[in-house]
């Protein structure tokens, strides 16, 4: 079967198979009708991400509709990427003069703000009124497994010189594995964030 459009044949393909298919699957089928595209896994989970929450409606009439190309896609990744950076930024910013509110007592070390180890830079290192090391780990979307990993790095990475280190792990939402993981770990804290918006009249 031929097709007009790279969204006609991912959604050609979840109809036949009754679900998103494999990435492997799907990106043999890209290729062999579109040679030319750019096609990579970010596409697939750009894809995969809008059926899953329904901007791409699995009907006859999307079949139809105009052609979602590469660079729309990867344009939408990008500003996905941009956004995400920005707000983990204004989340550090914010958190770097008022890191007690995640735990009553704790205070920035010196250079506390994308501390330097051998692991990687740690968004904020602070130490808690036992004046112990907290490793703090931000994540502007829900954490994943990786970023439970990312912070056991840090606190195994700065465990080589100093003991008793905590990790606090502050994003927007957690996976369940993590929140699992978290329950096993007693030198671990998930908090989670919310925004707020303070609206006021001025004409």
């Amino acid at each position: 079967m031929s097709y007009a459009t790279i969204k006609e044949l991912v959604i050609d393909s979840y109809v036949s198979e009754g679900r998103m298919p494999s990435y492997e699957s799907l990106t043999q089928k890209v290729r062999d009708s579109f040679p030319t595209s750019s096609w990579q896994k970010s596409h697939y989970s750009w894809y995969k991400s809008q059926i899953n929450t329904g901007k791409i409606q699995i009907s006859e009439q999307d079949i139809n509709e105009a052609e979602v190309t590469d660079e729309f896609i990867e344009e939408n990744i990008a500003q996905s990427i941009d956004t995400q950076v920005s707000l983990e930024k204004d989340l550090q910013q914010y958190l770097s003069s008022r890191v007690n509110e995640l735990e009553q007592g704790l205070v920035l070390v010196e250079n506390g703000v994308e501390y330097s180890t051998e692991a990687g830079r740690i968004d904020l290192l602070a130490k808690d009124a036992s004046h112990n090391l907290v490793v703090v780990e931000l994540k502007a979307v829900k954490a994943k497994d990786s970023a439970l990993g990312q912070l056991l790095g840090y606190i195994g990475c700065l465990s080589q010189e100093n003991k008793n280190i905590r990790g606090i792990l502050v994003a927007s939402d957690f996976e369940k594995r993590v929140i699992f993981a978290a329950k096993a770990l007693p030198n671990i804290k998930l908090i989670k964030y919310e925004l707020s918006f303070k609206l006021k009249e001025i004409t």
